[in-house]
């Protein structure tokens, strides 16, 4: 069974006490099975390796990925072929909510959340009878306490009828007053009503450059996408959102990269080397903002044993004089 979540019927729950995330299956193979969610990464599919097996012919692989962000679940269309459809919309992306549905092909899950409550309540019985047994032993206890109320009692009565002074009235008049006025003066309240406007201040900049980020990372421009994020955190520095896609974003850049080397280095063998050095120029200009970075060096080094193979002088192949500028 999958680490990542852990298999029940609908009707069944977790024996530790707490709250719990699950997506429930209502149609196909797998209905009445509950998924509860206990790792930070699920993955849907038609696999035998996916945490959560679809078994529908319409489902890929691996369609869908549920990825646990701050308190959040967001679940992201793994590029399938048939998409992802949340609540009768078709997604790319969405952060979930207690009682969505997420439809895979024509299989069905309800995503919500389950409080279990600690059962372990009978242990209360010991004191109890402890308790009640101690009683019987000393029932003398009980005779020694009734003067002791009865004198209360009397005091109590005796002071109701001591004062008909109208004080208590003009005291609360006169600390509502103050009240009032302690709540247009009082530092501490017009402190925190200059932090809650900054807070609504930082969210709006936050998602403004957010968006940014967003856009740059799906047209394929990671590194504008990366100075847009960390734009966002630095007016929100706790943001689960911003900081998984600058995640996302470095690991997409990465990728990039390492898919250009294995290209280069696969038309080299072939004695492609003009194609090989289109791939590390391309190379070049990712981190050309980062020339102490060991992919930097290497790529130029592979260019200049490029140019050395075709008889070029070093130097000669115009993308490192445009990186270099």
């Amino acid at each position: 069974m999958s680490a990542a979540v852990k298999k029940l019927k609908h009707f069944e729950t977790p024996k530790a006490a707490g709250v719990y995330y699950r997506l429930v299956c209502l149609t196909g193979k797998n209905k009445g099975l509950a998924y509860y969610i206990v790792g930070n990464r699920v993955v849907l599919g038609r696999s035998e390796k996916a945490d959560v097996r679809v078994h529908d012919i319409k489902s890929s692989r691996e369609h869908a990925e549920i990825v646990k962000v701050g308190k959040d679940y967001m679940i992201t269309d793994l590029g399938s072929q048939n998409g992802v459809v949340v609540n009768d919309l078709k997604i790319k992306q969405h952060s979930l909510n207690d009682d969505d549905k997420v439809i895979i092909g024509t299989t069905v899950y309800k995503f919500g959340s389950v409080e279990v409550k600690d059962q372990e309540k009978p242990q209360e019985k010991e004191p109890v009878a402890s308790s009640e047994s101690f009683d019987e032993e000393l029932p003398p206890q009980k005779s020694k306490l009734t003067p002791i109320l009865a004198v209360v009692a009397i005091l109590a009565i005796a002071l109701l009828f001591l004062d008909d002074s109208p004080a208590p009235k003009v005291e609360k008049s006169r600390s509502k007053a103050n009240y009032q006025v302690n709540e247009v003066s009082d530092p501490f309240i017009s402190s925190l009503k200059q932090k809650r406007s900054e807070d609504k201040k930082n969210k709006e900049k936050l998602n403004i450059y957010f968006q940014k980020g967003l856009r740059e990372f799906r047209e394929g421009n990671y590194f504008r996408a990366i100075s847009e994020f960390e734009h966002a955190l630095s007016w929100s520095p706790n943001d689960g959102l911003a900081q998984f896609y600058l995640r996302k974003t470095k690991e997409a850049l990465d990728g990039s990269i390492e898919e250009m080397f294995i290209k280069a280095k696969r038309d080299e063998e072939s004695l492609k080397y003009h194609n090989a050095a289109i791939s590390y120029c391309g190379i070049l200009r990712l981190l050309y903002r980062y020339p102490e970075d060991e992919r930097y060096i290497n790529a130029k080094e592979s260019i200049s044993k490029v140019e050395e193979k075709l008889g070029m002088e070093d130097g000669q192949i115009s993308c490192a004089e445009e990186v270099s500028q």
